[in-house]
């Protein structure tokens, strides 16, 4: 399978707040990650909050500048794309945000939104590209809808058709479902996952394990800016894993706890 998302050796760090700083040298937000997702597989990203996987997508899409490695996409150097070839691009690879509300105009009905992206990806006929995105993602009732008076489940629905209208090769989900109740979360994510093809692949990106055990063929684990453990999510518990790893399986009740004479298992 062709790769979708190569990433090899990205450091990304934050600019200090002053002119000259002092004190200890940071720790970079992302250190040395190196990530491969190929075409038809779905992988989770999980961590806590500021492990560094916002930031590490967000810097693989080149929405963040990195100082040090190297990212291609759909076979093409992030760095060497400038332009109108950054912006064709663009088109194939898109992030679905965290926040939905981020993403719509507080004036714009569903259905003008969903018209706005089919046309400046040049998916014509707009009007029926629009009605079709919103049927898939179940808002066709919803067209003529204002975001004030959308559930918070709808406006992520909304967020995730004007990413799929352009048919993206690689997309990338930034806490899909945060904030939404049980069978929401699962509408929204059968929706996502339902994009995966022989030639796209769906990341994830969550603190919920539960939900990314459920969704992705591999699970990749991040700390303090570093990739701690990857494994296929159907080995998930099956083998020895990294002791943080461990910690978020035992909380959420995907293993058992170990018993007190039991050895966790060390760095590798």
């Amino acid at each position: 399978m062709t790769e979708a998302l190569t990433i090899d050796g990205l450091v990304m760090r934050y600019p200090s707040a002053g002119i000259l700083k002092r004190g200890p040298v940071e720790r970079p937000a992302v250190d040395h990650v190196s990530l491969r997702v190929l075409q038809g597989e779905v992988v989770g990203i999980i961590g806590e909050s500021g492990s560094g996987k916002t930031t590490l997508v967000r810097a693989a899409l080149g929405l963040l500048p990195f100082q040090e490695g190297r990212v291609t996409i759909l076979g093409q150097d992030l760095k060497t794309l400038r332009g109108a070839a950054m912006r064709e691009a663009r088109s194939q690879f898109q992030l679905l945000f965290q926040d939905p509300a981020a993403m719509l105009n507080p004036g714009m009905t569903v259905r003008e939104h969903l018209v706005e992206s089919a046309r400046v990806h040049g998916k014509m006929p707009a009007e029926s590209v629009a009605e079709a995105m919103a049927t898939k993602v179940g808002l066709h009732h919803r067209l003529d809808a204002l975001p004030k008076s959308l559930s918070g489940g709808e406006k992520r629905r909304v967020g995730l058709a004007r990413v799929l209208v352009p048919e993206p090769q690689l997309l990338v989900a930034d806490e899909p479902t945060a904030g939404l109740d049980a069978a929401l979360k699962a509408d929204l994510i059968d929706a996502i996952v339902a994009h995966r093809s022989e030639t796209s692949a769906v990341v994830l990106i969550s603190h919920d394990l539960p939900m990314v055990a459920y969704a992705c063929d591999r699970i990749v684990v991040m700390l303090d800016g570093e990739i701690v453990d990857r494994f296929p999510s159907n080995e998930m518990g099956s083998q020895d894993h990294h002791p943080y790893t461990r910690e978020l399986l035992e909380a959420s009740g995907l293993i058992a706890h170990a018993q007190p004479n039991e050895c966790a298992r060390g760095e590798e």
